[in-house]
């Protein structure tokens, strides 16, 4: 063998090498989680949840941090800024496809290893229990009489919700203004006081309300009746040809050792078979999206040039 291929192949088996004993080691120091949405939002629940049950599984402490803003920008900078390391886990949602999918992004799917999507909900319509809309329809008609008279908003600007909207606005036949907030909490806290007519949120946003029957749900954006939510119906039922799920998950920096984000994925798996995890889908009223990893990065790709199809057609 010549010197120089003998040195390329002693680097090549060094980093190898290192990246093993990284991963045997992994982890061996505390992990921060960095969640792109506000304290109580269904994002924050699963990471908390999430952060409990992999600290346990992994003996390590997990540290939660709210970075909302941007859509997720804010907490995804941070994510990219830290070692890639496997340390610092950040959240990934539907919504996350919306801000790599803007003509300005400054993040690509392959920026971030994409390693599970851990649920997946649809979108729904919220109202207050003595709203005068007690159907889609009874929304809709409202909307073609007068857009302005019916405020309407949820978590980001352009990202799923609104898409949601904007979908059934095309179905439908009628013109809206969106109002953004920072999470889904905040729309329904916004709901609640009466600053809106109607909310576009995850059923899960609201499920405490909806149990007390402070909030009734119009409808929801998945292809059958969910199984945790049979007395509502689909927005297909109701004659409106929209279906639409949000996931959430987690992700690392590019970069982080391939077998560290195996050793992880692996994880992740064992922390979904754990009872505590499983009795906290059913509670929150979650579905799963179990995709491996390679084949949720791939699905991810095609998500966010889906909605970049969609953000190149709003109005400027």
């Amino acid at each position: 063998m010549k010197r120089r291929d003998f040195l390329g192949f002693t680097l090549i088996a060094g980093a190898m090498a290192t990246g093993s004993v990284r991963a045997a080691e992994w982890p061996d120091r505390p992990l921060r989680f960095i969640t792109t949405s506000a304290a109580g939002s269904p994002l924050d629940s699963m990471m908390r949840v999430l952060g409990k049950e992999l600290g346990d599984l992994v003996g390590q402490t997990v540290v939660v941090e709210n970075r909302s803003g941007g859509t997720g920008a804010v907490g995804m900078n941070l994510a990219q800024n830290a070692p890639a390391d496997g340390l610092t886990i950040v959240s990934a949602t539907g919504s996350t496809s919306f801000l790599m999918a803007e003509k300005d992004s400054r993040f690509k799917p392959d920026d971030f290893i994409f390693l599970r999507a851990l649920q997946t909900e649809p979108s729904s319509i919220a109202v207050l229990k003595d709203s005068p809309y007690r159907t889609m329809k009874d929304l809709v008609d409202a909307m073609k009489r007068d857009p302005k008279a019916v405020n309407i908003g949820g978590f980001a600007s352009a990202g799923f919700h609104q898409y949601v909207l904007y979908r059934l606005q095309q179905k439908a036949g009628f013109s809206a203004t969106w109002v953004p907030f920072q999470g889904g909490n905040q729309a329904l806290l916004a709901l609640m006081g009466g600053h809106l007519n109607a909310a576009v949120i995850t059923p899960s946003t609201a499920s405490a309300q909806v149990r007390s029957g402070d909030v009734r749900l119009l409808g929801i954006s998945s292809a059958e009746r969910s199984a945790f939510f049979k007395e509502i119906p689909t927005f297909r039922e109701q004659g409106y040809d929209v279906v639409e799920t949000l996931w959430r998950g987690v992700m690392v920096v590019k970069g982080t050792p391939q077998p560290i984000v195996d050793k992880l994925v692996r994880s992740l798996e064992a922390v979904e078979k754990r009872p505590a995890w499983q009795a906290f889908m059913e509670e929150n009223r979650q579905d799963t999206l179990p995709l491996a990893q390679p084949e949720l990065q791939a699905f991810i790709a095609k998500e966010v040039a889906d909605r970049r199809r969609f953000l190149e057609a709003l109005p400027r």
